[in-house]
């Protein structure tokens, strides 16, 4: 199985209507799908969940009106209401002050490739039943730079790569309450991989009123990469030194460490997954490219909850957790590698980004 490649041109509503007509039937999958996780992970009815996603629409329609557009295009597209499309892009606020998301990160050095290369890699470990809604979205937006983003059928945002080889990752991170004048996570990623380099992305980023919390890792083909901690209302930047840089989901900076609004443990993995990634990006520094990090992203040490995740068949369900995609980020190429499912099985296939 491949990942669907959707390609959106046009105006911010086009952009949405032609995301929504396409993308219509996985769209309705997620919606299910989020239904049962609001239930269950944070006890959350439906319209509890978008009575929550609405306390974002203000500061939403004032700092991302063209986004605004594209909801509304994708929900005409797939024909549900405006307020479910802004409730899938907000998830992440509704969900993850109570639950949880277990991913790795890995950001390359050109030092610590041994090509030359930089790289940004990632496993995204979600809910399996979300298994068959990702997407990869080919965003022409002019006068912003042109995207890949892969992301869950109806978000607006997601891991990407842009034509001015900005690359990023993001991992989830817990604070203790949302920032309901804020701006939720997935507006933040489209934006931040909307400009041009790394500098401009942190600019971005810290300048935004933000709502909730995430480890967004940048990088750009001329070795420039960070990975920045937020909360609310404060940030950090961790440097590589050039050394490959790596993130679970916990806070690493000793600032934010010292910060009250963030939460210690979001979930108990993030601590044995981030000694492997440190000891296996160690042990291959200098031959760290496409090959090398897929291997280091199907390490199964702590199965089922490694690096690369697999279910817990003993779970109910809609409680059982797999690696859904892996990628890595060329960014010289501009290529996103992208496996569908865990990449101990799955072969990658690789998505370029034409000027």
């Amino acid at each position: 199985m491949t990942i669907p490649l959707i390609h959106l041109q046009g105006d911010p509503y086009q952009r949405g209507l032609t995301y929504g007509i396409s993308a219509r039937d996985q769209i309705m999958m997620v919606i299910e799908e989020y239904k049962i996780l609001f239930e269950k992970e944070a006890q959350l009815t439906w319209e509890m969940a978008k009575k929550k996603a609405m306390s974002f629409n203000e500061a939403v329609q004032q700092k991302c009106p063209d986004l605004v557009k594209e909801m509304e295009g994708i929900a005409k597209g797939c024909g549900v209401d405006y307020s479910v499309i802004l409730t899938l892009n907000c998830r992440s606020e509704i969900m993850f002050t109570v639950s949880d998301e277990a991913c790795t990160a890995i950001a390359v050095p050109p030092e610590a490739s041994g090509s030359g290369k930089t790289y940004l890699a990632q496993n995204w470990d979600w809910w399996t039943i979300g298994k068959g809604t990702n997407i990869v979205l080919e965003i022409e937006q002019e006068p912003l730079p042109k995207q890949l983003v892969v992301t869950e059928a109806g978000l607006v945002g997601g891991k990407g790569l842009n034509n001015k080889s900005l690359a990023l990752t993001q991992n989830a991170l817990a604070i203790k309450k949302t920032r309901s004048d804020g701006i939720p996570l997935q507006f933040i990623l489209r934006m931040a991989l909307s400009q041009t380099t790394v500098p401009k992305a942190i600019d971005y980023i810290s300048n935004v009123p933000r709502a909730s919390a995430a480890c967004v890792g940048l990088a750009t083909a001329d070795g420039t990469l960070v990975m920045l901690e937020y909360a609310p209302n404060n940030m950090d930047v961790l440097l590589s030194d050039g050394n490959p840089l790596c993130h679970t989901n916990h806070w690493l900076s000793p600032i934010m460490l010292a910060d009250p609004e963030i939460s210690r443990v979001i979930i108990s993995s993030t601590y044995t997954r981030l000694d492997w990634a440190r000891r296996l990006t160690k042990l291959e520094t200098g031959v760290l490219r496409k090959r090398n990090l897929f291997r280091i992203l199907s390490n199964h040490a702590g199965f089922p909850d490694g690096i690369c995740r697999h279910d817990e068949i003993d779970l109910p369900a809609y409680q059982r957790r797999s690696t859904l995609f892996s990628m890595v980020v060329d960014t010289a190429e501009k290529v996103i590698w992208l496996t569908d499912g865990t990449p101990c099985k799955e072969r990658p296939i690789g998505y370029k980004l034409f000027d």
